[in-house]
């Protein structure tokens, strides 16, 4: 039976600063769901900057740690890191052969960065060996070299490390995580290769960072912990690679260290306890002033993010200022910057399409709501009209979609039912617009018009012929929605000139909120996997 919290027993060296080795693994096993056990092969001083020293244990005390681990818990995957003779490699082999776990995941730390071969000859033939009770192990480019006997730096495009990859896979009766990293091809491909070839590939855009010290020791302890866990082998990969372009992204905020700096195991935790998180939203919308009369709002400076269709007036260049912050934050989603990059997983659009599909059922609704509610002429048909354009062209969008895309690999996304998100977003468009003052639901709805357009403007930018999503970027920037935004803002600010001052705070409100459902929107389906 696959346990909830996988035990994950991980044999590598230290490092003092936490980046890679023991310290690496720890942090990558509990990222990825399980729970941590080490046995310490070498005492490693070592920072950012390089090792100074490294204290060898003799075998026998590795002989006493692996038994003290298996034999009062049982082990559901095994990483081994850096084992530096063949003394340590015969121990942990024949640990191996008795315990048996059923997971074993090696990385065969053989060659460093420099080229230097780091095992003498005898170390390399055991760990030949050993490699074969791998359940997966994973080199990297130099050290795939050298077990695919291939001239150093010789590999350095995605096909020709996938058919070295082969060679290797098909010479030791295991799976080969061929790893992207050290590679000219972007965006960087990561994959599963087995003797009879690649079964699996996962896509992340290309970083430029100093920030990649432990990067291997720990894609390799997150591997074996999914695994572990159920995963099958592809949804493992596309995890730990995910997670991996997260880790590596914003590592240079953690600030550790001189040299070449540790990723950020943390930030996806960080980031899902924060989504997580029962704290009301902050009420950015407190920060308004009284609002007694109409000239009060001609003093607001406009926000550091300029708006390319542009308020109509004072308040709603207001309501622009206390929305931009948000704007920000939608466009450094990890689901925007995919799509941006073309490198978004067809499942994650899927997925976002079949929310989106029911989010419009319920969004045009809102808008019929206010078709009703509206006293001028002008604004009932264009709110009725929008209402009716909703359901006809952007829905028969998303069904073509999900029409279209509905492989096996896919099944979950397209008949996914509707989100907590969504349902959220949408009960509370329903009960501005149902029950709320008619400038509050017009208020509320506008987000939905001004930043998806806005969003739509700068992700247009980045569509070429070749972008896997180019169909879905050429609608960005549709002079029809373009002017029905300016129309809805205009509608807005006449609506706040018009109002009192507790209803334009109101409305001011149900601006802000919807424009975070708008984030928690778009941010959804990087909390689904």
């Amino acid at each position: 039976m696959t346990p909830s919290i996988p035990r994950v027993l991980t044999i590598a060296g230290t490092d003092p600063t936490g980046g890679a080795g023991l310290q690496a693994d720890i942090k990558s096993i509990t990222a990825a769901g399980g729970y941590a056990l080490a046995v310490t092969t070498a005492l490693v001083s070592q920072n950012t900057n390089g090792v100074t020293s490294v204290d060898l244990p003799d075998a026998a005390t590795i002989t006493a740690q692996l038994h003290a681990v298996s034999d009062d818990v049982e082990i559901d995957a095994v990483k081994i890191g850096m084992v530096s003779s063949a003394e340590y490699i015969a121990v942990i082999s024949a640990w191996l052969d008795e315990v048996k776990p059923p997971i074993v995941v090696i990385d065969p730390v053989m060659v460093a960065t420099s080229g230097d071969r780091l095992l003498d000859q005898e170390a390399e033939s055991a760990l030949f060996d050993l490699l074969t009770r791998a359940t997966m192990i994973t080199p990297n480019t130099l050290e795939l070299e050298v077990l695919a006997d291939r001239e150093p730096r010789s590999l350095t495009t995605y096909s020709e490390a996938r058919d070295a990859a082969q060679e290797v896979a098909q010479k030791l009766s295991t799976t080969v995580v061929l790893k992207g990293g050290h590679l000219s091809d972007d965006p960087l491909i990561n994959a599963l290769v087995t003797a009879d070839g690649e079964v699996a590939q996962s896509r992340t855009p290309r970083l430029v960072t100093t920030n990649t010290h432990g990067t291997g020791c720990s894609m390799s302890s997150a591997l074996a912990t999914k695994l572990a866990g159920g995963s099958a082998p592809a949804d493992a990969l596309d995890w730990v690679t995910r997670w991996l372009h997260e880790a590596l992204t914003f590592a240079p905020d953690l600030q550790v260290g001189s040299g070449n700096g540790p990723i950020d195991h943390g930030h996806r935790a960080r980031r899902l306890e924060r989504a997580a998180s029962a704290v009301p939203w902050d009420d950015q919308a407190q920060s308004i002033p009284t609002l007694l009369s109409p000239g009060d709002a001609h003093g607001i400076t406009e926000a550091d993010t300029s708006s390319v269709i542009g308020a109509a007036g004072p308040w709603t260049q207001m309501l622009w200022n206390l929305g931009a912050p948000v704007l920000d934050e939608i466009w450094r989603l990890p689901f925007i910057t995919a799509l941006r990059d073309g490198t978004l997983d067809e499942w994650d659009f899927t997925a976002y399409q079949r929310q989106d599909a029911m989010y419009l059922d319920i969004y045009s609704s809102a808008l019929a709501q206010l078709a009703v509610r509206a006293e001028d002429v002008t604004e009932k048909v264009h709110w009725a009209s929008d209402a009716a354009l909703t359901i006809e062209v952007e829905q028969s969008l998303h069904r073509d979609w999900l029409s279209q895309h509905s492989g096996e690999h896919l099944t979950d996304a397209v008949t996914m039912p509707k989100s907590p998100i969504t349902a959220g977003y949408t009960d509370f468009l329903l009960a501005r617009t149902a029950t709320d003052n008619y400038v509050v639901g017009a208020a509320a709805v506008l987000p939905c018009y001004w930043l998806y357009a806005e969003i739509g403007f700068k992700l247009i930018e980045f569509n070429h012929p070749n972008h896997p999503f180019k169909a879905w970027l050429s609608m960005y920037g549709d002079d029809e929605f373009t002017k029905s935004t300016r129309r809805a803002i205009s509608i807005v600010e006449r609506q706040m000139d018009e109002a009192g001052p507790a209803d334009r705070k109101r409305a001011a409100r149900a601006f802000m909120g919807a424009a975070i459902w708008e984030r928690e929107f778009f941010d959804q389906t990087s909390r689904m996997r």
